[in-house]
C-alpha cells in the first residue's frame, strides 16, 4: 500500500476486509495529503489491556468518513519499542518509541484473537476532533517523545496522552472508565498539551 497521498476515501473503498499496519508517521503524512482531513472526524475511542504480559494497552478510534453517508473505518494507534544501538559493552539497551496504525473497515480484525479488557470509552460530538486534528496530535507527540521509556513513555502513556489531549481538546464524553497513568511523562505530557492548546488557538 503507498503511504502518501493516500486518502481516507481509497481505504474505505478498498475490499471489505481491508487491513493494514503502517508507521504512526506515514499515517501523518496520509491525512495531510487527504481532501478529508477536515471532513473526516473521529467519532469514538476505547482504550484497551491485553490480559496478559506486560498487559499492553492500545486506542482503537472509530472515524466518519463522510458524516451524511454513515461510512466509518477503525484506527488501531498503539506504542511500541524498537531496540536502538545496544552493544555488548552495554548493560541498558536504548529504546526508540514504535508508532503504529492499523487500518481496517471492520472493527473486530482489530481485535480478534486477543483477550482484552476495555478500560475506556470516550464518545465525541458530531463536530468533533477531525483527522486533520489528529494528525496534529500525532505529529507533536512524535517530537515530544523521541524515546521510549519502560517506566515513562510507554504504550500506557501514549494512549492516555491521546485520550486525554482529544477528550480536552474536542469535548469528549467519557462514558465508561477512567484516564489512567497520568503520573507517567509528566514533563513530555505538559509540552505537547500547551503546544496543542497553542495549535488550535491559532487555528492551524
Amino acid at each position: 500500500m503507498p503511504t502518501t497521498g493516500v486518502t481516507w476515501a481509497n481505504l474505505l473503498a478498498s475490499d471489505p476486509h481491508f487491513m493494514c499496519t503502517i508507521s504512526v508517521r506515514q499515517l501523518c503524512t496520509s491525512i495531510e495529503n487527504s481532501p478529508l482531513e477536515r471532513s473526516a472526524r473521529v467519532m469514538s475511542l476505547m482504550r484497551f489491556e491485553q490480559l496478559s504480559g506486560f498487559r499492553h494497552q492500545f486506542l482503537l478510534l472509530k472515524i466518519g468518513m463522510m458524516p451524511e453517508d454513515g461510512d466509518a473505518m477503525w484506527l488501531r494507534l498503539e506504542r511500541g519499542p524498537k531496540p536502538e544501538n545496544s552493544t555488548p559493552r552495554s548493560s541498558v539497551s536504548r529504546f526508540t518509541p514504535c508508532d503504529s496504525a492499523t487500518i481496517s473497515s471492520i472493527e473486530t480484525q482489530l481485535l480478534r484473537g486477543l483477550r482484552l479488557e476495555m478500560k475506556a470509552e470516550v464518545v465525541f460530538p458530531i463536530d468533533g476532533p477531525t483527522a486533520g486534528d489528529l494528525r496534529k496530535l500525532l505529529n507533536i507527540l512524535s517530537q515530544e517523545s523521541p524515546e521510549y521509556r519502560l517506566w515513562g513513555e510507554n504504550c500506557k502513556w501514549f494512549c492516555s496522552v491521546v485520550q486525554e489531549s482529544l477528550t480536552h481538546f474536542y469535548s469528549g464524553d467519557l462514558r465508561s472508565g477512567t484516564l489512567s497513568h497520568r503520573d507517567l511523562g509528566k514533563k513530555s505530557r505538559r509540552r505537547i498539551s500547551d503546544r496543542l492548546r497553542s495549535v488550535i488557538a491559532q487555528g492551524h
